[in-house]
């Protein structure tokens, strides 16, 4: 009986905390109801005013620090590659220092990849000779303590025995102060940024933060974005291509009309796209382009065999058109034309089979 009567007593108890949260989730819905209703008017918005303490001055030393970092902040994230990324992050950290430079990781070394802020005059090298350094891991520097350590260093020059190293290679005048950092990689270091300041410039060390962070989340975002831009140039292609073939037809019809007695029967025919290897080849072809444009602009400059660097990009992409038209004509005439600019040497090895 006990337990009859406690089983009952607990179920009274829960029925009543049951109805006790409907009704605090009805009084809920019903002011943000109200609130809703409440903010139809524009004019609410109008009267209200900012509390002073909270208002973002017009002017002065922090507005332009916000401005620098909103302007470098969209330049890197909306880069387009890791050229331009990396460009555009070096061009924003120099806003808060006096030099700046980064190292890649490459096995037991860091070599150069560019600088910003070198002047090249009074022994000192100038941003484009950044490439032509780089530090052994070996030595005790301070790229070496902060990739261990896996945090930043600020403070005055030569914290570490071998530092005399970054210096002496640098040329030109020691700085007051320097800050480094590690530069992560899907979430491994695989570069240092080096900042330094001198003649009492400050360092940053706050929005240098900010630009790295953005920066890595942006590098390790980079493959997926292009991926989506390279689809939405597509996707483009594809309707700029079917507008001028809908101005053509409107022009000039393919075929003349059926005769009067054909018209009851089935008149469906396949779409252009599916008869035109043509422009198939075409959307293939700029496809590759637009997924490896970096590396083949840089294949082509250089005089490189571009067959080589996309052999298996374009023997897949050629299999793909295989499978809607035996003629490969159309697309070999296409990587010719597209990809290697017209240049057919440029894909030597491939072996063409109609031209």
């Amino acid at each position: 009986m006990a337990k009859d009567k406690l089983k009952t007593f607990m179920d009274d108890l829960l029925a009543a905390k049951r109805d006790m949260v409907f009704t605090k989730i009805d009084q809920v819905t019903n002011n943000i109801i109200m609130q809703l209703e409440q903010m139809k008017e524009l004019s609410d918005f109008t009267r209200y005013q900012i509390p002073k303490e909270l208002e973002i001055p017009e002017k002065g030393p922090e507005v332009d620090v916000i401005r620098i970092l909103h302007r470098y902040i969209m330049k890197i994230s909306l880069a387009a590659n890791q050229l331009d990324l990396i460009t555009n992050f070096l061009e924003g950290v120099n806003q808060f220092c006096s030099r700046a430079a980064l190292f890649l990781l490459r096995d037991d070394r860091l070599v150069g990849w560019k600088g910003k802020g070198f002047s090249g005059e009074g022994g000192e090298i100038g941003d484009e000779e950044i490439k032509k350094i780089f530090f052994s891991l070996s030595a005790h520097t301070l790229f070496r303590y902060v990739l261990d350590e896996q945090k930043g260093y600020l403070g005055a020059p030569s914290p570490q025995p071998d530092d005399h190293l970054i210096y002496s290679r640098f040329g030109g005048r020691h700085p007051d102060k320097v800050f480094a950092l590690p530069f992560f990689v899907k979430g491994k270091p695989q570069a240092v940024i080096y900042t330094d300041a001198y003649e009492g410039k400050a360092i940053g060390k706050r929005e240098i933060e900010i630009l790295a962070t953005v920066g890595e989340m942006s590098l390790d975002l980079l493959p997926l974005r292009q991926k989506i831009l390279a689809k939405v140039k597509t996707q483009k292609y594809f309707e700029d291509t079917e507008e001028e073939e809908a101005e053509v037809l409107t022009a000039k019809p393919r075929r003349p009309p059926s005769p009067p007695e054909a018209e009851g029967e089935d008149q469906t025919q396949p779409s252009v796209r599916e008869n035109d290897p043509e422009r198939l080849a075409r959307v293939i072809v700029n496809d590759i382009y637009l997924y490896n444009k970096s590396k083949i602009d840089q294949v082509l400059k250089e005089g490189e065999n571009l067959y080589e660097s996309l052999q298996n990009t374009i023997l897949q992409s050629r299999e793909l058109y295989l499978n809607k038209f035996s003629d490969l004509s159309p697309f070999e005439r296409q990587l010719i034309k597209t990809l290697a600019r017209g240049n057919k040497d440029a894909l030597r090895g491939y072996n063409f089979e109609t031209l």
